[in-house]
């Protein structure tokens, strides 16, 4: 048996833009008009995996930060060589999850990939030839409840994702599978999964609450208010090639009666040790104005600028921008001086600078 300890400490410099921001307010009154930039540790993770033989391991992941210590990931591998796949058992992102190369995930990545989940996957993969390669995933979890999490680093304007997995009364079960083909550098995966909404945890908490839901079930015969459909579906075409780096990704979802869709796209070129990226990505509903009165449920679109130096194998340094625009649901006012208030908008665009250390 062979064990290995590894981990990582990521420190980060917050910066954001435009007034307010519960995470820097008194809870009584604003002490100031704008945020204040501030610092902290984003993480520090301490990993262990276990190599009981060639085909088996166990990873086991704690992470720590300024608030808090959790169980982060733990999960079983087996490689079966003989029929090339692999199967996971326990707690990780769901099998279609990527590894981002920037700090902050796609909006829809933070929407529908990056929680965590229970999970018992396969992982098989099919030759065709020297440089093809045809991959086919299945996975049944326990799904995730619905929740919310911050569209980048800053924390007043949550959006509503799938959470961490939870203990929940209702819980239900999620079925996945996933088909890619990888050829000569080029990748190109599709996935769907399928359940129901945790009953009554997400259809009647968190979706019954947002403003206008039941009006959306009672003006609707075809609809009811306790819809528990559960699905999305999704694709990613992809190009690494030598210092070349190209992803694009598309998801549509329906959870009861909210609709959601998204998509990114990203390109980079490393030049040695520098790593420029862009990122345009947007996340949205099919306009149910009802709803829109919400921060979980606005249309969001984000461009990220990111600038990755990567000193040696053990730190590294990411400087990221990222330019957000959400659809509100306010409106245009006037205050009592006869100033034009835009309600429509949130200035909250986000400057990052994060030091890791890896080992």
């Amino acid at each position: 048996m062979e064990i290995l300890l590894g981990g990582e400490v990521e420190t980060e410099f917050v910066d954001v833009e435009g007034p307010g921001g519960f995470e820097n307010q008194d809870l009584t009154y604003n002490k100031v008009k704008n945020r204040s930039p501030h610092m902290r540790i984003d993480k520090a993770v301490l990993s262990t995996r276990v190599n009981y033989s060639e085909n088996l391991y166990y990873n086991f992941e704690l992470r720590f930060g300024d608030k808090k210590a959790n169980v982060d990931k733990h999960y079983a591998r087996w490689t079966l060589p003989g029929i090339n796949t692999r199967f996971e058992m326990g707690k990780n992102k769901p099998m279609i999850a990527v590894k981002r190369q920037t700090e902050g995930y796609p909006l829809i990545g933070t929407a529908f990939w990056k929680g965590r989940e229970y999970h018992i996957t396969s992982e098989t993969k099919y030759s065709l030839g020297e440089n093809i390669r045809v991959d086919l995933g299945l996975s049944f979890a326990m799904k995730r409840p619905l929740g919310t999490d911050d569209a980048a680093e800053d924390k007043s304007f949550k959006m509503m994702v799938y959470d961490d997995y939870e203990d929940k009364d209702g819980q239900t079960f999620e079925y996945g599978g996933s088909l890619g083909l990888k050829a000569f550098g080029v990748s190109a995966d599709g996935w769907y999964y399928t359940g129901k909404l945790i009953d009554d945890y997400d259809w009647k908490t968190n979706l019954g609450f947002l403003p206008g839901y039941d009006d959306i079930a009672n003006s609707n015969d075809d609809w009811e208010e306790n819809d528990k459909t559960h699905w999305w579906y999704g694709g990613r075409v992809g190009i690494d090639q030598k210092n070349i780096h190209i992803r694009a990704e598309y998801i549509n979802a329906l959870d009861g009666l909210l609709p959601r869709n998204g998509f990114y796209a990203e390109g980079s070129y490393r030049i040695k040790n520098i790593e420029p990226l862009v990122r345009y990505g947007n996340l949205n509903i099919k306009r149910h104005e009802e709803t829109m009165g919400d921060p979980q449920t606005w249309d969001r679109e984000m461009i990220t600028l990111a600038f990755l130096y990567k000193l040696n194998d053990y730190i590294s340094i990411k400087t990221e921008y990222y330019l957000l625009n959400e659809i509100t649901g306010g409106s245009k006012t006037t205050d009592g001086d006869g100033n034009t208030v835009d309600n429509t908008r949130v200035n909250d665009n986000q400057f990052l600078v994060q030091l890791k250390f890896e080992f």
